[in-house]
């Protein structure tokens, strides 16, 4: 019974030259646009198709695709030799049109790649000069500290022993040790 009802609406439409398996009918009904979806015949959208129908509407909403759609049959059925020329220069130079886009994508993607792996090279020939310059500074750093500090230990032990000298010395030699205060506090009572 269904295909008897398909028959006779192919028998009663015209068939659009462009499109002979829909017939103009159909590509004006809006009952068969692209926007008109039977939610309750039609299978659950799930996985990649949803998540490509998603994206699709965030780029172009599906009234602006109805738009162009609906722009693009009414120029194709008003001007059907310049829709055809269109369409053929369209269809061939697509293929030249992706693979430039993609060969300029690949070399960006390429040049940041390699200026990526040629800075870490020369990074790393840096560490490898800044590694054994921080060993060597810091052996000096800590001959440059045991030197002062030596240094400051003799200086400390001289002063000692010369200091004690000229105030007299005990019985075995040593220096008469007194504290020498720092600092002198008073009472104020």
């Amino acid at each position: 019974m269904q295909r008897q009802s398909i028959a006779v609406i192919h028998a009663k439409t015209t068939i659009h030259p462009f499109t002979p398996h829909l017939p103009i009918d159909v590509l004006h009904n809006p009952a068969y646009s692209i926007m008109a979806a039977d939610t309750a015949s039609a299978p659950a959208d799930t996985g990649v198709i949803a998540y490509a129908q998603s994206s699709l509407d965030r780029i172009m909403p599906p009234a602006s695709r109805q738009q162009a759609y609906d722009s693009t049959c009414s120029f194709a059925q008003s001007r059907p030799v310049l829709f055809s020329f269109l369409a053929t220069q369209l269809l061939f130079a697509l293929l030249p049109l992706l693979l430039f886009a993609s060969f300029a994508a690949s070399t960006v993607a390429f040049a940041l790649g390699a200026a990526l792996v040629f800075s870490l090279f020369w990074i790393g020939v840096a560490f490898m000069v800044l590694v054994p310059s921080l060993l060597l500074t810091a052996s000096v750093a800590v001959l440059a500290w045991a030197w002062a500090v030596g240094g400051f230990v003799v200086a400390r032990w001289l002063y000692e022993r010369l200091s004690g000298a000229g105030a007299g010395a005990g019985a075995d030699g040593e220096a008469a040790k007194k504290p020498t205060p720092v600092l002198k506090i008073e009472d104020r009572n």
